[in-house]
């Protein structure tokens, strides 16, 4: 069964010389898939103009983001765990 949920993610994009606080509010779907959480949602951007379709797979101690569209990637976030990724 899928739910429509509103997402709200904010965070904080690191970069070389500065830093930018990001927030993102979409409508979405979430559903339960083999005992693991899921959220969809797309997200539209103005740099690009084009729409990318994400994915969040929420595991016990672990979260994954999967990106495809306007901008293509794959982020793993583990508990306990501090992430680099290359954006």
């Amino acid at each position: 069964m899928t739910k429509d949920v509103l997402i709200k993610i904010s965070g904080l994009q690191v970069e070389v010389d500065e830093n930018e606080a990001v927030e993102l509010i979409a409508k979405g779907n979430y559903y339960l898939k083999n005992n693991r959480h899921y959220i969809t949602y797309e997200e539209v951007s103005e740099e690009s103009k084009g729409v990318t379709k994400n994915t969040v797979k929420i595991l016990p101690k672990q979260v994954e983001l999967m990106k495809r569209g306007g901008s293509n990637t794959h982020m793993l976030f583990e508990e306990q765990q501090k992430t680099m990724t290359l954006y």
